[in-house]
Protein backbone atom coordinates (compact mmCIF):
# COMPACT_ATOMS: atom_id res chain seq x y z
CA UNK A 1 0.00 0.00 0.00
CA UNK A 2 2.85 2.35 0.79
CA UNK A 3 4.32 1.59 -2.60
CA UNK A 4 1.04 2.46 -4.38
CA UNK A 5 0.71 5.69 -2.38
CA UNK A 6 4.33 6.57 -3.20
CA UNK A 7 3.78 5.98 -6.91
CA UNK A 8 0.55 8.01 -6.77
CA UNK A 9 2.35 10.92 -5.04
CA UNK A 10 5.14 10.81 -7.64
CA UNK A 11 2.54 10.82 -10.45
CA UNK A 12 0.71 13.79 -8.95
CA UNK A 13 3.95 15.73 -8.42
CA UNK A 14 5.05 14.95 -11.98
CA UNK A 15 1.70 16.13 -13.35
CA UNK A 16 1.92 19.36 -11.35
CA UNK A 17 5.51 19.95 -12.50
CA UNK A 18 4.57 19.45 -16.15
CA UNK A 19 1.54 21.67 -15.72
CA UNK A 20 3.65 24.42 -14.14
CA UNK A 21 6.23 24.16 -16.95
CA UNK A 22 3.49 24.57 -19.56
CA UNK A 23 2.05 27.56 -17.71
CA UNK A 24 5.53 29.09 -17.49
CA UNK A 25 6.05 28.62 -21.25
CA UNK A 26 2.68 30.18 -22.01
CA UNK A 27 3.44 33.10 -19.71
CA UNK A 28 6.83 33.62 -21.36
CA UNK A 29 5.26 33.52 -24.84
CA UNK A 30 2.55 35.97 -23.78
CA UNK A 31 5.17 38.28 -22.30
CA UNK A 32 7.19 38.18 -25.53
CA UNK A 33 4.06 38.92 -27.57
CA UNK A 34 3.25 41.88 -25.34
CA UNK A 35 6.78 43.22 -25.71
CA UNK A 36 6.60 42.88 -29.50
CA UNK A 37 3.24 44.66 -29.58
CA UNK A 38 4.60 47.46 -27.38
CA UNK A 39 7.57 47.87 -29.73
CA UNK A 40 5.21 48.05 -32.71
CA UNK A 41 3.13 50.72 -30.99
CA UNK A 42 6.28 52.67 -30.15
CA UNK A 43 7.46 52.50 -33.77
CA UNK A 44 4.06 53.57 -35.08
CA UNK A 45 3.94 56.50 -32.66
CA UNK A 46 7.42 57.59 -33.73
CA UNK A 47 6.41 57.45 -37.39
CA UNK A 48 3.24 59.42 -36.65
CA UNK A 49 5.24 62.08 -34.82
CA UNK A 50 7.70 62.33 -37.71
CA UNK A 51 4.87 62.59 -40.24
CA UNK A 52 3.12 65.25 -38.15
CA UNK A 53 6.30 67.29 -37.81
CA UNK A 54 6.86 67.07 -41.55
CA UNK A 55 3.28 68.12 -42.30
CA UNK A 56 3.55 71.06 -39.90
CA UNK A 57 6.82 72.12 -41.51
CA UNK A 58 5.28 71.92 -45.00
CA UNK A 59 2.23 73.89 -43.87
CA UNK A 60 4.44 76.50 -42.25
CA UNK A 61 6.41 76.93 -45.48
CA UNK A 62 3.19 77.21 -47.48
CA UNK A 63 1.84 79.87 -45.12
CA UNK A 64 5.13 81.77 -45.28
CA UNK A 65 5.06 81.71 -49.09
CA UNK A 66 1.44 82.88 -49.12
CA UNK A 67 2.21 85.73 -46.73
CA UNK A 68 5.18 86.77 -48.86
CA UNK A 69 3.04 86.67 -52.01
CA UNK A 70 0.23 88.70 -50.43
CA UNK A 71 2.75 91.16 -49.04
CA UNK A 72 4.36 91.63 -52.46
CA UNK A 73 0.96 92.13 -54.11
CA UNK A 74 -0.09 94.57 -51.39
CA UNK A 75 3.09 96.58 -51.97
CA UNK A 76 2.34 96.73 -55.70
CA UNK A 77 -1.22 97.89 -55.02
CA UNK A 78 0.02 100.49 -52.56
CA UNK A 79 2.65 101.76 -54.99
CA UNK A 80 0.04 101.90 -57.75
CA UNK A 81 -2.38 103.79 -55.50
CA UNK A 82 0.36 106.27 -54.57
CA UNK A 83 1.22 106.80 -58.22
CA UNK A 84 -2.45 107.34 -59.08
CA UNK A 85 -2.84 109.78 -56.21
CA UNK A 86 0.25 111.70 -57.28
CA UNK A 87 -1.08 111.85 -60.85
CA UNK A 88 -4.50 113.04 -59.70
CA UNK A 89 -3.01 115.77 -57.56
CA UNK A 90 -0.73 116.93 -60.36
CA UNK A 91 -3.62 117.03 -62.85
CA UNK A 92 -5.88 118.98 -60.55
CA UNK A 93 -3.28 121.35 -59.25
CA UNK A 94 -5.72 122.25 -56.50
CA UNK A 95 -8.13 123.89 -58.94
CA UNK A 96 -11.04 121.50 -58.54
CA UNK A 97 -11.79 121.61 -54.87
CA UNK A 98 -12.56 124.59 -52.73
CA UNK A 99 -9.97 123.63 -50.13
CA UNK A 100 -7.22 123.56 -52.77
CA UNK A 101 -5.89 120.21 -51.57
CA UNK A 102 -8.22 117.58 -52.99
CA UNK A 103 -9.63 116.79 -56.38
CA UNK A 104 -13.07 115.43 -57.13
CA UNK A 105 -12.07 114.32 -60.63
CA UNK A 106 -14.13 116.96 -62.47
CA UNK A 107 -11.21 119.08 -63.66
CA UNK A 108 -9.14 118.51 -66.76
CA UNK A 109 -5.44 119.02 -67.12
Amino acid sequence: MKLIKGIFVIAVISALTISCDNAKKETTEASENIEAAAEDVKDAAGEAIDASAEAIDDASKAVEEAVDSVSAKAEKVLDSAKAMADTAVKKCDGKCAKDGKSCDGSCKA
